[in-house]
């Protein structure tokens, strides 16, 4: 499935919502260029209000090729000349221009810098092509004098009804039976991140059925989601051990709760059949030296245990992948998600059933309605008479037979 983020994105700067002042500076940037006070531009502002779409989205009216590098990947000069040089000299063959867009530039501002904004600089100064650079937040001291040959624009933050307008418009064109009331709420949680309401709003419409307020409950934790996002692309990005396992040291999850989401998107990230296999290996090896720490309570041993687990896959593959993955939650989440309603009427059923059937709610669940569950999906006939027995009302017999179907 395409990510809604890249389907909806603005294919003209018509369509950029709410940023008309920075748009106009950008053009005239670039069509004066090189005949500028100054040979950069900074985009900043808050995340998902369109610094790198606009920069598309203005490409592809002027007929300019866009050559990108997101700085968060990339901290040492060699390897961004490497990257960039060419780009920066040469000519393109099937566009009127070029430009040069290093992305989320302050993700290089606190890192180990091995000489990665002095060649930005440089790049800046010796560019034939213009050169725009994008950050959340560029007031950090030690990005004083990336500021200095920049002009900076500023993307203002969106509105909870420019947010919600955006929302409204996809969900029409993908026919989603949906809630205003959801459509509001995504809006309003969103806090002027439309890049993050609208992968919210596709997590909700991947559940398959009419989507109401209380499906916002899956978001519930869509902080902490971002975190793990956020740490598996660098996990699956890296090419050193250390770059594997850092991402995760301020995950609040313990590794055993990352197990799935690793293994989940594993196939999303690789191509490769040969370097699938190598990292599932790896969760294999470090799966049976956890089953050992836990036996012999070394819990010492734990972090080689994150290792095996974090490096292994991050170094199964044969070169780093640059493309944009959208990694997805576990699929079992996906799927409590999915049957709260029928896991609720079951736990009311048991309640109900408990007296009649002198047994636990658990005990219940576990026997009789989980044979019930089973009746209804493969022998229906079978299911409502054996429902009949236990005692069901014939609306709680006609939920059931129409939840069964959906899993």
């Amino acid at each position: 499935m395409i990510p809604w983020i890249k389907k909806y994105a603005p294919k003209n700067s018509a369509e950029i919502i709410n940023q008309t002042e920075a748009i106009q500076k950008i053009k005239t940037f670039i069509l004066k260029y090189p005949n500028v006070p100054k040979r950069a531009l900074l985009l900043y502002g808050p995340p998902g209000v369109g610094k790198t779409s606009s920069v598309y989205a203005i490409a592809r009216e002027l007929n300019y090729e866009v050559v990108e590098m997101n700085a968060s990947d990339v901290r040492s000069a060699r390897k961004i000349h490497q990257i960039l040089d060419e780009a920066m000299k040469s000519r393109p063959f099937f566009y009127k221009g070029r430009i040069i867009l290093i992305d989320e530039v302050d993700g290089m501002v606190g890192k180990e810098d091995m000489g990665g904004l002095g060649a930005i600089i440089n790049i800046i100064k010796n560019s034939r092509w213009p050169v725009i650079l994008t950050a959340n937040d560029p007031w950090d001291p030690r990005f004083r004098k990336i500021r200095e040959v920049c002009n900076l624009i500023e993307f203002k933050r969106l509105s909870t009804i420019d947010i919600y307008k955006a929302l409204k418009r996809i969900a029409a064109k993908e026919n989603l039976q949906v809630d205003d009331a959801v459509l509001r709420a995504l809006a309003d949680r969103a806090q002027g991140d439309l890049r993050s309401a609208i992968n919210d709003l596709q997590t909700l419409a991947e559940l398959g059925r009419p989507i109401t307020i209380k499906d916002l409950e899956i978001l519930g934790y869509r902080e902490r989601e971002k975190t793990i996002f956020q740490a598996m692309g660098q996990m699956f990005k890296a090419t050193t051990i250390l770059g594997a396992t850092l991402p995760f040291s301020e995950i609040d999850m313990s590794p055993t709760e990352i197990v799935p989401w690793i293994e989940e998107n594993i196939p999303n990230e690789y191509e490769n059949l040969e370097e699938i296999y190598e990292a599932y290996i790896w969760m294999s090896n470090a799966d049976k030296f956890y089953s050992r720490i836990f036996r012999r309570q070394y819990w010492s041993l734990l972090r080689y245990y994150t290792v095996l687990m974090y490096a292994g896959v991050a170094l199964s593959k044969k070169k780093r992948y640059r493309k944009f993955t959208r990694y997805k939650m576990p699929e079992y989440i996906k799927k409590l998600a999915q049957t709260k309603n029928l896991r609720e009427q079951l736990n009311k059923i048991a309640q109900e059933l408990k007296e009649k059937l002198h047994g636990s709610t658990k005990r219940i669940r576990e026997i009789y309605l989980n044979t019930l569950i089973l009746f209804l999906k493969n022998r229906p006939d079978l299911g409502k008479r054996y429902a009949r027995i236990l005692g069901l009302k014939q609306p709680q017999i006609e939920y059931l037979l129409e939840a069964v179907k959906r899993l």
